[in-house]
């Protein structure tokens, strides 16, 4: 109910004749008749960060309003902001609508109607506590609804000050959202603006959220606030791998690997087996339910969902299979006599490409348009060079480029998927039974040896090789760092392109045969198959990580930044004095199910990385203790 007294009879006629109202009644704003529970799309706005770290999180939550360190400005004497909860009913000022929260909120909203922000005119700030030491890569972001009406506009300005929390020190804008008369429900909108480039780098600041109208009678919705964060981007993502052997309900030898996400994953190996992942390797289940159609050892799989998968045998005939259905049923799609395809994989759901070892003189090279419905031979395809074959799993697809390892001391390359071809020399490596590209230009092929190529394939040099015995057999690799196994039980890494290699794991019993990651919020991760249905996963571990050089002069802990999350998320926290600090995360129960942290720290920031790829949807309770502190708080794991 949009209510004032007003002195003058005339001013109530004037206004009644405007408004279209019959008696004198008291003017209204009315949501009642308008629909509350919003279903409308969410939009975002601005760059996101490629690996956020949070300096400001606040989705108050608190009973006390403003919360600590924030502060209200209010010009006009009005009330200014206030904290609602979800579920209130009717909006203040309204004689409608009800309170919600954005995804990831709470119950807790900051909020702002036409009767709070003065007497005639609204001029209503809520100001940010001081942020220190800016950086270029700042970022804020934060979720803003604005409550509709069908005559009613309104302004929200986002301005930050260098020097005082007052009106006159916001001199710098960010940004001006404005909502005409007329204007549709929003719903929860998340915004993001890149703020360190309009300010100096190394300051100290404060962020206003202002929300204002020349006219209160005639305009002035009502806006909420949550989920303000400020983060700033460290640049390239602190990756630590861990290595843990998984379960894979088979003893079959296991040929070949696809890793489509950090939860899903395919293998495949002798006698048909086929083994399927959807929950990060906590459990593995049989990829081919119903046996019978897949006939020999698979020596490739390709899947690019939980559901969607192809891999390809050579008993006699060279064959390709379907499934749609998670490995429930699978049918035959392709084949061909006298062939052997060696692997296979697909740019899209629909494209995709196989290639084999050479029928009839010539390289087979297939296509398929229709997710693996059926395949042709490209007409492109290059012409054999003697007594060249290739090699399972020895197939690379990075943008419009391709490459395939031979057993002829040569590499094939096609920089236009597979219009054209040429083939460089793998000097030092007669066969090539692994090729990986981390970039257009650089990549590795490895057999007897190890080589690299700078140049996209055009020639190779042999480099440095992991350890000493045995055949490289597959490889991965990322940036800098790359990945091989050579016939054994281990696993080796490089951080500096192949200079230099280290035993990264190993695995008691096994011998590898295949490797494959994908990249989870920027660091590798994926599995490797071996002999006796050995599977190991390498994990990448975000761990510990100090921010920031200045002393904190307050304990804290902040809302962990993704929330809700799938299933890698962060957390901060502050000590302003070094002590024995725990940080542990319980399940719904109470349950202890990760310790994240128990260790002395010196007084500083922090960040700390937390996966919970095997763990259940749901909520959970990370807990963190210290000389004299204790705080925890909720976050929501969806899977």
């Amino acid at each position: 109910m949009k209510s004032k007294i007003y002195i003058y009879s005339l001013l109530v006629v004037i206004i009644a004749i405007v408004y279209g109202f019959t008696t004198t009644d008291p003017i209204s704003k009315d949501l009642s008749a308008r629909n509350s529970n919003f279903n409308n799309p969410m939009y975002t706005y601005g760059p996101s960060l490629e690996n956020p770290v949070s300096t400001l999180n606040e989705s108050f939550e608190g009973g006390t309003f403003p919360p600590a360190g924030w502060t209200k400005i209010n010009p006009d004497l009005g009330t200014g902001w206030s904290r609602l909860t979800v579920g209130t009913t009717p909006l203040p000022g309204w004689n409608g609508g009800v309170v919600t929260s954005p995804p990831g909120g709470g119950v807790g909203v900051a909020f702002a109607t036409w009767t709070s922000g003065g007497a005639t005119s609204n001029n209503q700030w809520l100001v940010s506590p001081q942020l220190t030491n800016s950086t270029a890569n700042d970022s804020l972001s934060f979720w803003l609804r604005f409550w509709p009406s069908n005559v009613y506009s309104d302004t929200v300005d986002i301005k930050i000050s260098t020097t005082t929390p007052t009106v006159g020190g916001f001199t710098t804008n960010v940004a001006t959202i404005t909502f005409p008369r007329n204007s549709p429900d929003t719903n929860w909108t998340q915004y993001k603006y890149p703020i360190g480039s309009l300010i100096p780098a190394g300051s100290n600041f404060y962020i206003a959220f202002r929300e204002r109208v020349n006219d209160n009678l005639n305009d002035g919705a009502s806006v909420s606030l949550d989920l303000v964060s400020v983060t700033t981007s460290t640049g390239p993502p602190i990756c630590n791998y861990q290595w843990s052997q998984q379960t894979s309900g088979t003893t079959s030898v296991l040929y070949s690997v696809s890793a489509v996400s950090d939860q899903v994953c395919w293998a495949a190996g002798v006698g048909a087996t086929v083994r399927v992942t959807t929950n990060g390797g906590s459990t593995w289940n049989n990829g081919n339910a119903a046996p019978g159609v897949i006939n020999g050892d698979i020596f490739n799989i390709y899947a690019w969902s939980a559901n969607d998968a192809l891999c390809t045998t050579s008993p006699a005939a060279t064959f390709i299979y379907k499934t749609s259905n998670g490995g429930a049923t699978w049918t035959q799609v392709h084949t061909l006599a006298g062939g052997f395809i060696n692997a296979i994989q697909m740019v899209s759901a629909t494209e995709g490409y196989a290639t084999g070892d050479p029928v009839g003189g010539v390289w087979e090279f297939l296509k398929t348009t229709n997710g693996g419905t059926t395949w042709a031979q490209v007409p492109t395809a290059p012409a054999q060079v003697g007594g060249e074959a290739g090699w399972n799993n020895a197939f690379y697809i990075l943008g419009s480029n391709m490459w395939w390892g031979t057993n002829q001391t040569r590499a094939y390359r096609s920089t236009d998927m597979g219009a054209t071809w040429t083939s460089g020399v793998t000097t030092g490596s007669v066969n090539s039974y692994a090729i990986h590209y981390n970039s257009p230009t650089t990549g590795l092929a490895g057999g007897n040896a190890m080589t690299l190529s700078t140049n996209g394939g055009a020639n190779y040099a042999t480099i440095t090789a992991p350890g000493t015995t045995g055949n490289i057999n597959s490889l991965e690799g990322n940036g800098s760092d790359w990945w091989a196994t050579r016939t054994g039980n281990t696993v080796y890494r490089s951080t500096n392109g192949g200079t230099n290699w280290t035993t990264a794991y190993t695995l008691t019993g096994a011998a590898f045969n295949d490797m494959d990651f994908t990249l989870s919020n920027g660091c590798p991760v994926g599995w490797a198959v071996s002999s006796a249905g050995l599977i190991a996963k390498m994990s990448a571990v975000t761990g510990i990580t100090s921010i920031g050089g200045e002393v904190p002069s307050a304990y804290s802990l902040n809302q962990n930044y993704p929330n809700p999350f799938n299933p890698e998320t962060n957390i901060n926290f502050s000590i302003p004095k070094s002590g024995l600090v725990t940080l542990k995360i319980y399940d719904i129960s109470g349950k202890e199910v990760s310790t994240l942290v128990n260790e002395v720290k010196n007084a500083g920031s922090y960040i700390v990385g937390f996966n919970a790829s095997n763990l259940p949807s749901g909520a959970y309770f990370y807990r963190i203790q210290t000389d004299g502190f204790a705080d925890t708080k909720k976050m929501m794991l969806i899977k």
